[in-house]
């Protein structure tokens, strides 16, 4: 077949090559009014630069719910997410805190859809910040519909764990990476995980800072425990993390410390 015939039976079949993608960025809890999710806000312009940059998608967007706690207003949120992410052929999900919850819970949605074809996964790429992890509950991603889970964190942060309700880490799995992060050489707080710094890179890792050797992200292994030390003026590094169990335990204690000191204090000014 000729190439004109062939352009010929595209138009007339109504079939195209083309594909659509997008890059979404979700806010949290009680943060639908804030800008740095929207297009005028400065984590928005590093993600959308970046993005311009690498072509991994056709358009940044921000996806904007209610923002009230509770599972309700968030399998509601996810709803809404699910028939936005079918109208792009693969999607890259960025959420914070319980926007990442609201995006999980669009996961399953998929899946229990059954919605794909070709059993290509719908979410190429999930980057989830400081999300309260409840590993042991259904609200885990679906990783049938779910290339790659990105579950960034800070020791930094004292709202992920909400009180000690949820964890930092996921189970492992050899697509879901947990990573913990430091920024200028600190522990950021819950906020600074969206910090502009962050948004700057996140897109090109680990895939184009593997490939073109940046930061040791060379030897990024998917599923194995990692740490990433993010700067505001360099690029970032990534080392493995095989210690972060034992990591864990010693900030689960450390935050059952904190705990039983504010408590504590709260009582004795009763």
């Amino acid at each position: 077949m000729n190439i004109r015939l062939f352009l010929l039976c595209t138009m007339s079949t109504g079939f195209t090559l083309y594909t659509k993608s997008a890059c979404i960025i979700i806010h949290g809890t009680w943060a639908k009014n804030e800008k740095w999710y929207q297009a005028q806000g400065d984590f928005f312009h590093e993600i959308e630069t970046a993005n311009t940059y690498l072509k991994l998608a056709d358009e940044v967007v921000s996806f904007s719910w209610s923002g009230k706690l509770g599972y309700p207003e968030q399998i509601k949120a996810a709803n809404i997410l699910t028939e936005k992410i079918l109208a792009y052929d693969f999607v890259i999900l960025i959420g914070h805190s319980h926007g990442v919850t609201v995006g999980i819970l669009s996961s399953i949605d998929l899946g229990e859809k059954n919605s794909l074809s070709n059993n290509d996964s719908k979410i190429k790429k999930f980057y989830a910040l400081g999300v309260p992890v409840d590993s042991e509950s259904s609200i885990y991603p679906d990783m049938s519909v779910v290339d790659h889970f990105y579950n960034i964190f800070s020791f930094g942060d004292i709202i992920q764990p909400v009180h000690g309700l949820h964890k930092r880490v996921f189970l492992k799995h050899d697509r879901i990476t947990n990573i913990a992060i430091q920024l200028d050489d600190l522990h950021p707080h819950h906020m600074k995980l969206h910090h502009p710094a962050i948004g700057k890179h996140l897109l090109a890792i680990p895939d184009i800072y593997n490939k073109n050797k940046i930061g040791n992200f060379e030897y990024f292994e998917h599923g194995r425990p990692a740490e990433i030390l993010f700067y505001t003026y360099k690029f970032p590094e990534y080392h493995f993390y095989d210690e972060l169990e034992k990591t864990i335990q010693t900030d689960k204690k450390a935050f059952e410390l904190l705990q039983y000191a504010f408590f504590r204090s709260k009582k004795d000014l009763q």
